[in-house]
């Protein structure tokens, strides 16, 4: 597999700048700036520049964030200005994405990332739209509310959870921004919505589900049965599989959830969870390795070692990958600051997967064709709906 010296994608950037392009450049761009031309018919990929073909994606890393993690809201003050930051954010970001671009061969540009940044944290419809706008990647964002592992759930989140069919409600919202667009995060909640679009909808949960997180995953069930969306999941040391029984319960297609964070005591007790794996994997979903390159835990190595069996056990085509990477992240949650300085620039590197793991698998003996099953084919086949 060649990662290196892609040229197929650079006239994407050069048409999003000037509207001076030549009849030969416009028709290479045609597929993936859904913006500006009509797509093909049948399923399309929901880029927040709108749907292209996913044909065009690339290699797509199914889990970062790009460019703001803030969890002031979860504590109930006022997210970290971006104005301040703004042009830095975006900077920053684009070079670290336009790095990862660099690393695609032929046939596996432009690339693209899921978005994974859930609803009032961090999630700036129109900063996302900027981003993509300033790099060759495909940008997709989602819908959905974070869990308690970390921090407490949003309090919008736990507002709708106490209503009177609170499952129905959230799945109103995420169907909302599924098929209108994002909430905007200026002003009082559900107020004003965009028209910037989501492709996928993430769901979190802690190390065992709890009431107000379990909602969330029936909403999430909900939306998808009705939307085609996938959904993608936050698990935070074992949980994965309470969720994809959830999600089976209320009859969402298996081939459409994909059991993320995969790869550090899945199951809650075993560093190398495979029987683990080979459960979910069975019951038809997928699972996602998607914090590559966050320590030992996470290391190529590891990683590379949990992936052999599955691949050679069939389930190629169930296996996806990513870092779960931030450049910016707010954890100031005292609301003290309020200028900009709230922001902690963060180690993050979107080309672990394309490097080093490639690597780490090609020396376990999993085959280029594979590899590209794995980067390139499954991230099409789920993303459009």
């Amino acid at each position: 597999m060649n990662l290196h010296n892609s040229t197929n994608t650079l006239s994407r950037r050069q048409f999003l700048q000037t509207t001076a392009v030549t009849t030969a450049v416009t028709t290479a761009v045609t597929a993936t700036t859904a913006a500006t031309t009509k797509p093909k018919s049948g399923p399309k990929v929901r880029t927040v520049l709108g749907p292209v073909d996913a044909s065009e994606l690339g290699v797509t890393l199914m889990h970062e964030h790009a460019p703001a993690i803030d969890w002031a809201e979860l504590y109930e003050i006022d997210p970290a200005p971006i104005d301040p930051v703004r042009q830095h954010m975006l900077d920053l970001t684009v070079k670290l994405l336009d790095r990862f671009h660099q690393t695609l061969g032929t046939g596996q540009g432009p690339g693209a990332i899921v978005e994974c940044t859930p609803i009032r944290v961090g999630r700036y419809p129109q900063l996302l739209v900027e981003l993509a706008r300033k790099t060759p990647i495909h940008v997709i964002a989602c819908t959905g509310f974070w869990c308690e592992a970390m921090a407490p759930q949003h309090p919008w989140a736990l507002e709708l959870g106490r209503k009177k069919n609170a499952d129905k409600k959230i799945a109103d919202l995420y169907i909302r921004e599924i098929t209108e667009g994002m909430e905007d995060p200026h002003g009082e909640w559900g107020q004003r919505f965009t028209t910037v679009p989501v492709g996928i909808i993430k769901c979190a949960t802690s190390s065992h589900l709890r009431p107000s997180e379990r909602v969330c995953h029936i909403a999430a069930a909900i939306a998808s049965n009705e939307t085609g969306c996938p959904i993608t999941t936050h698990t935070t040391d074992g949980g994965g599989l309470e969720e994809a029984q959830l999600f089976l319960k209320h009859r969402t297609t298996p081939s459409k959830i994909i059991i993320g964070h995969q790869g550090n005591l899945d199951d809650r007790t075993e560093s190398e969870s495979h029987e683990y794996h080979r459960r979910l994997v069975g019951m038809g979903c997928n699972v996602q390795f998607d914090r590559i390159g966050h320590a030992e835990k996470y290391g190529n190595t590891k990683i590379a070692r949990l992936v052999k069996p599955l691949v050679d056990s069939g389930h190629v085509r169930q296996i996806f990958f990513s870092h779960d990477n931030g450049p910016y992240f707010n954890n100031d949650y005292t609301g003290a600051k309020g200028t900009g300085q709230d922001w902690k620039i963060t180690h993050s590197d979107y080309t672990v997967v394309t490097t080093g793991l490639v690597i780490a698998m090609k020396e376990l003996g999993i085959t280029d064709k594979q590899i590209q099953t794995m980067l390139v084919e499954n991230p099409q086949r789920i993303l459009a709906f």
